[in-house]
């Protein structure tokens, strides 16, 4: 008698969340980011969460809402606080840009991604080729070094921006931005490291309940 066992391994979680309109954030993220081009950068080691500015606890407190709904599904049986460093930075473009497919692996846990201003697209195509895309999507690709075998699933998700929209995924997942033709877009991401201990300059250490 033979015995099979089937395991599908390696599940990906991923958490959009959509806020509230907060027009007074968005506004001040907007000016910040037009005025300060050194926070436009993962590599400064200047994170906007260090800015003395009265609006710096309100975007912190939708990353902890999304980070703590995304632990919860993630870590069930954790009783104790989760102690959480982040890093924040601005990707704001306003000419024709696109992001490469890249990481987070090494200096992240979980990277959640915020719309200070992205206008909303007229439609949403979300079964159409990977080479036939809409402009300034989020994509988000298969974890998996070799899917090359195993075909049942698609090899990519997109996720299209929306003010007030949060993406939050795992920092191992490869991702990247379809280009986009020059309409001024502001994503603001944050870089968590969970239950390690002063990962590198710059991110802010807290306990999240």
């Amino acid at each position: 008698m033979m015995k099979v066992s089937s395991l599908d391994l390696f599940p990906t979680h991923v958490k959009v969340i959509d806020f509230d309109d907060d027009p007074v954030l968005n506004e001040a993220l907007l000016h910040v980011a037009r005025n300060r081009p050194e926070l436009n950068s993962s590599l400064t080691g200047r994170s906007v969460l260090e800015l003395d500015e009265p609006w710096v606890a309100r975007l912190r407190a939708r990353y902890d809402a999304g980070l703590a709904a995304y632990l919860k599904d993630t870590l069930p049986a954790r009783t104790e606080p989760n102690e959480v460093e982040a890093y924040v930075f601005f990707n704001h473009t306003t000419k024709t840009s696109f992001t490469p497919v890249h990481d987070h692996l090494i200096e992240a846990d979980v990277v959640a991604i915020y719309y200070a201003h992205a206008p909303a697209p007229e439609s949403e195509h979300h079964d159409t080729s990977y080479y036939a895309m809409d402009d300034g999507v989020l994509v988000l690709h298969d974890p998996r070094i070799d899917t090359r075998i195993d075909r049942r699933g698609k090899d990519h998700h997109r996720i299209y921006p929306r003010t007030n929209r949060m993406v939050l995924h795992p920092a191992c997942v490869r991702h990247s931005v379809t280009p986009n033709p020059g309409v001024e877009r502001l994503a603001v991401t944050c870089m968590f490291a969970v239950n390690r201990r002063e990962l590198f300059e710059g991110y802010v250490r807290y306990p999240l309940p």
